[in-house]
């Protein structure tokens, strides 16, 4: 596949359950409950390529942010995720990236930058000491469960099945009576949370609930992935003095067996109250979920930029150079080796000085192009455009040049102190294209510096690294 064809996720799982049993990436978010739980706050949309899934998602703070291809073929998918932001002029910024990943990344891309929020870091435990809560360090969790035994010693774990709903539904709507949510209504969370148990035998889920004199009062549900228990809900009725850690402990017992080593119970979110009761738990690991952002070129480039050379500066074009540009666009004797003719997508009469101007706005705008005016005496007497940023630190650099001013090298003068000022900015390649009648170009290329890698049947492509 060589473009990417996205659907949304609407809590069907039939199609990427799979990728989801062996992740390389572990947190919570990576995780089929967690995906259908919050599939309207977090919105997904995915794409199964080459047998390996690729999911970007969105939500109120952010756009398009993509998770680690999981599957077959990741280095495919990656170059297919690179290509169709670089077709959209979008940034690519990857999610939930764990340390050992975002190494990879960074080495991967020259421009990158790992970041995270402490809110989201996973907490994950022994699964062992769950079980028992040995040791003096939870001696304190050992006590509340002694307690609550002691209260209510004819206490009940048990598996989840159909004919519990209904009680889970009453229990539900106790609960969410005396606590308070910040982030959603009462109601919206008892929906979400009994839509998500309704299905949780159909995403390959499991859950546990305790009751004490027929009353349920409290249920957790989650799901195993790879030697890992991860808890999507828990929730007790706080009447019940000591019914979190028993439930805890219980559904540790029940379902972290075969092999399971660690549980992982999610994030905090930032609630100062819940990081507390997280960290008494003491957790073998906070485990951080970064962002990768990475960049081009092109976002290394500070306006206004200004190149000086012996008898030339190269400066962004301005209004005042807009009588110019609109000459060099138009004269179609300068533009038949450029490689765009405007009337390819210009219909009717000839555009105005105004059209051109707003058209390299507006390519620059979607990080496209970063058109530069050469100039001399402070009047334009040629272009040197950079474009096709990709995400390794190279770009792509083309010149034309008005009739009069050649044979003069103003462009070998220019185009060298354009290409320098790439380099400066960390550039790992610089490429260039010239078409195989143009021996003019071809010449100058090859003065400059740069290599032939190919060709097309009209074109010689070249190359120019860092050194």
């Amino acid at each position: 596949m060589d473009n990417l064809t996205f659907k949304r996720f609407n809590g069907d799982i039939s199609e990427i359950s799979e990728y989801f049993k062996n992740p390389q990436i572990e947190f919570c978010d990576i995780s089929v409950g967690a995906k259908y739980i919050w599939r309207d706050e977090f919105l997904i949309d995915y794409c199964i390529s080459d047998d390996t899934l690729i999911i970007k998602e969105s939500c109120p703070d952010y756009n398009d942010y993509f998770y680690y291809p999981m599957g077959k073929n990741v280095e495919n998918a990656l170059f297919l995720i690179e290509r169709y932001c670089i077709d959209r002029g979008l940034p690519l910024t990857f999610c939930c990236i764990d340390n050992k990943t975002a190494a990879l990344l960074s080495e991967r891309y020259p421009f990158s930058r790992v970041y995270n929020d402490r809110n989201w870091s996973d907490y994950i435990y022994d699964a062992e000491k769950f079980k028992t809560y040995s040791g003096k360090k939870l001696s304190g969790q050992r006590n509340h469960v002694n307690k609550f035994r002691k209260n209510n010693p004819d206490y009940k774990f048990k598996a989840v099945d159909e004919s519990d709903f209904p009680r889970i539904r009453e229990f539900l709507t106790e609960f969410e009576r005396g606590e308070d949510f910040s982030m959603w209504s009462a109601q919206e969370e008892e929906k979400k949370v009994y839509d998500y148990i309704l299905n949780f035998r159909k995403l390959g889920n499991v859950g546990g609930l305790i009751e004490t004199d027929g009353k349920v009062v409290a249920i957790s549900f989650g799901e195993r992935v790879n030697d890992t228990l991860i808890v999507h809900v828990e929730k007790g009725l706080k009447s019940y003095e000591g019914v979190y850690p028993t439930m805890a402990s219980e559904f540790a017992k029940a379902f972290a067996t075969d092999g399971v080593k660690f549980i992982n119970r999610e994030e905090d979110c930032g609630d100062m109250g819940l990081r507390i009761s997280k960290l008494q738990y003491h957790p073998v690991e906070v485990k951080e979920k970064n962002f990768v952002r990475i960049y081009t070129l092109f976002d290394k480039i500070v306006p206004p930029v200004h190149i000086k050379t012996v008898r030339l500066v190269v400066t962004d074009i301005t209004e005042n150079f807009k009588n110019e540009y609109f000459a060099l666009y138009t004269d179609a004797e300068i533009n038949r080796y450029y490689g765009y003719d405007y009337r390819e997508d210009f219909k009717g009469d000839a555009p105005d000085p105004d059209y051109f101007m707003d058209f390299m706005k507006k390519l620059k705008a979607r990080r496209e192009e970063y058109s530069l005016a050469v100039t001399s005496d402070g009047k334009m007497i040629g272009e040197i455009v950079f474009y096709n940023f990709d995400f390794y630190g190279g770009a792509e650099t083309g010149f034309r040049f008005f009739k009069e001013q050649r044979g003069k090298g103003y462009a070998f003068e220019s185009v060298s102190a354009a290409a320098e000022y790439l380099f400066s900015l960390k550039a790992r390649v610089i490429r260039c294209r010239a078409f195989k009648e143009n021996a003019p170009s071809i010449k100058l290329i090859e003065k400059l510096g740069f290599t032939k890698t190919g060709e097309s049947e009209t074109q010689y492509f070249y190359e120019k690294p860092r050194v």
